[in-house]
């Protein structure tokens, strides 16, 4: 009988949040500027790439656009820009456009290093530029529909040293050797030392022909690093010790040293770093309102004019960069702190929920309040206006209500077996474990508790398990017969049930009812075939298993030999010292599932 078989399908679809280039309203607050063009992309469903040169976070409120006009407004703010080139958006800070037809390119960038920029035009133009060292000065520049070789020599324009090669193939900066004369000196250099404190006065001095004088006078060795020299003027410091003044004249040629054993290293260093040095950083603590929300109050003329990190921890800003920079920044801030206006701190207590809960349960516009445990997670303290005080306490009555909990005991099934396949009726927050496994609680109106009990008694019930009888007999050809083995016909009497069972007596060590199951004939059958050796009794067991869970079943033999090998000598034939494994045997797998008419199905 051949039986049908009906696999149920279940096709779930997911509502992606996918708009194929449209842009919902969205905020980001002093987020990094990957992850937000990260995010974009995911949203419209498209690709977004970055170079080296997109760095630092951003704060922007994007409204209900598409992707082309969002990123335009978004990164000009920024001084970013975008290439579309096959369905993909390529983002850098250096804008680079080749024309073939015309032999002309356009490039636009920002404060950015000569040799990113050189690279990004080589890239664009497929063509090689070789250079030289080149300064880490950032350059601006924005040309438009411009031959190559006009925006090499504008780029390398304000580097004197430098000059612009254009090849058959390549394109070569090349920089200037360095002339040996020196400018003359308009007069001389005068060090001193008196009582371990050095001055000098100079109107024009190299650097180098000033720090022989220095350390010939101090007796210091020094160990000379900086690729280049450079002039010094209007030069006048006056008992200074040696290391202040020293580092004083390296200032001026963006240079800096270090002492080891007794030398004085001197090197390079940029000049962001020696300017770093006047960088004032201001802490500002906050009362009226928390500093997260300030990157998004900013005014964008604001927004880039300082280094703004906030503490959210303590509630306060940083501010680091030149006063002209922090200054209207913290007027900002003050002029904020005082519409919040005053604050009172107000203690609150919960009946029914919890603090963590609440927190949970806070819309958007009171998330960014300071709250404060009082001890325990039923009472928490705010500090607030009285106008926002007002709006969190009216909040909270209408979320702190009473929803008794009932316990609900298992019988057959554990909670975390339950919670996997909750019926839609039932929301996942309404159900909680307990520490017993068959013990849930549930928390909801009584309509729910009832819609959730109906619901409960079909998924509530036990696993079906299955048992195998398994009967495995192996049929062979053999010569052993045995004519003893006789076969009557009688009728049964009351007490004479032992004779059968003398008579299939090769069948009583079987587990499986032979008999019952597959009728008188095919056991005598079968017992004389095991007694003339011609059957044999594979496996005899008894499976148990879940409905759909997979058991498997072995009875295997290894056999283990000896490899042999010729010997080159003699010619012969001898063992080796390889031993090898072969495993044979029975192998079985079954896999039963019970359907809801009790049928079962076997693979």
């Amino acid at each position: 009988m051949v039986k049908r078989f009906f696999i149920p399908w279940f096709l779930f679809i997911l509502p992606f949040l996918c708009y194929s280039g449209e842009i919902k309203q969205m905020e980001f607050i002093n987020q990094p500027v990957k992850d937000i063009l990260f995010t974009l992309a995911g949203i419209t469903n498209t690709s977004i790439i970055t170079d080296d040169t997109v760095q630092g976070n951003a704060s922007y409120h994007f409204s209900n656009t598409d992707l082309d006009s969002a990123l335009k407004h978004f990164l000009s703010l920024y001084n970013l820009h975008f290439i579309k080139k096959d369905g993909i958006y390529y983002v850098s800070r250096i804008f680079v456009s080749y024309n073939p037809e015309t032999k002309t390119i356009s490039v636009c960038t920002k404060e950015m290093q000569p040799r990113l920029i050189l690279e990004k035009i080589s890239r664009e133009i497929h063509k090689t530029i070789l250079f030289d060292s080149l300064p880490d000065n950032g350059v601006t520049i924005n040309a438009v529909e411009l031959p190559v070789f006009s925006v090499l020599e504008m780029i390398m324009h304000r580097f004197d040293t430098y000059t612009v090669e254009m090849l058959e193939n390549y394109y070569y900066i090349r920089q200037k050797p360095k002339k040996t004369e020196r400018p003359p000196i308009r007069n001389s250099v005068n060090i001193t030392e008196r009582k371990g404190l050095f001055s000098i006065s100079a109107d024009s001095v190299h650097l180098k022909e000033a720090l022989q004088r220095l350390f010939s006078l101090s007796s210091h060795e020094y160990s000379l690093l900086k690729r280049s020299d450079a002039i010094l003027e209007n030069i006048n410091f006056k008992d200074k010790p040696f290391d202040e003044l020293l580092r004083l004249l390296l200032e001026q040629a963006n240079g800096d040293f270090t002492e080891r054993n007794n030398i004085y290293y001197i090197f390079d260093i940029s000049r962001n770093e020696v300017l770093k040095k006047l960088t004032s950083i201001d802490y500002i603590k906050l009362r009226n309102f928390p500093g997260e929300l300030l990157p998004a109050l900013l005014p964008p003329n604001l927004a880039g004019s300082s280094h703004i990190k906030i503490d959210r921890e303590n509630n306060a800003v940083i501010l680091s960069g030149s006063f002209e920079e922090t200054a209207p920044v913290k007027k900002f801030i003050s002029n904020l702190e005082k519409e919040y206006g005053e604050t009172k701190a107000v203690k609150i207590n919960l009946s029914f929920i919890t603090v963590d809960e609440m927190i949970k349960l806070l819309p958007r516009r009171l998330q960014k309040m300071q709250i404060t445990k009082a001890g325990n997670n039923s009472s928490f303290i705010i500090e607030a206006s009285r106008e926002r005080t007002d709006d969190f306490l009216s909040f909270v009555r209408m979320i702190d209500q009473n929803n008794s909990e009932v316990a609900l005991p298992l019988r057959y099934i554990r909670a975390d077996e339950l919670l996997k396949t909750l019926p839609p009726s039932i929301d996942r927050n309404d159900v909680k474990k307990s520490t017993d496994p068959n013990l849930i609680f549930f928390k909801g109106s009584r309509e729910k508790l009832e819609l959730f009990k109906r619901d409960l008694v079909y998924l509530d019930k036990p696993v079906p398990q299955i048992k195998y009888e398994l009967l495995v007999i192996q049929y062979q050809r053999s010569h052993n017969k045995d004519f003893n083995f006789s076969v009557k016909n009688n009728i049964l009497q009351s007490g004479t049930g032992t004779t059968l069972l003398g008579a299939l007596g090769n069948l009583l060590n079987i587990n499986l009812d032979i008999v019952s199951i597959f009728g008188y004939r095919f056991a005598i059958d079968l017992n004389a075939k095991l007694n003339d050796a011609q059957a044999r009794i594979l496996a005899d067991t008894t499976l148990n298993g879940l409905t759909g869970e997979e058991i498997s079943f072995q009875n295997t033999n290894t056999y283990r030999y000896r490899d042999m090998e010729i010997d080159p000598d003699t010619g012969k034939a001898a063992a080796s010292g390889v031993t090898r494994e072969i495993t044979s045997g029975l192998f079985i797998t079954v896999n039963g599932w019970v359907s809801g008419d009790e049928m079962i199905t076997m693979n």
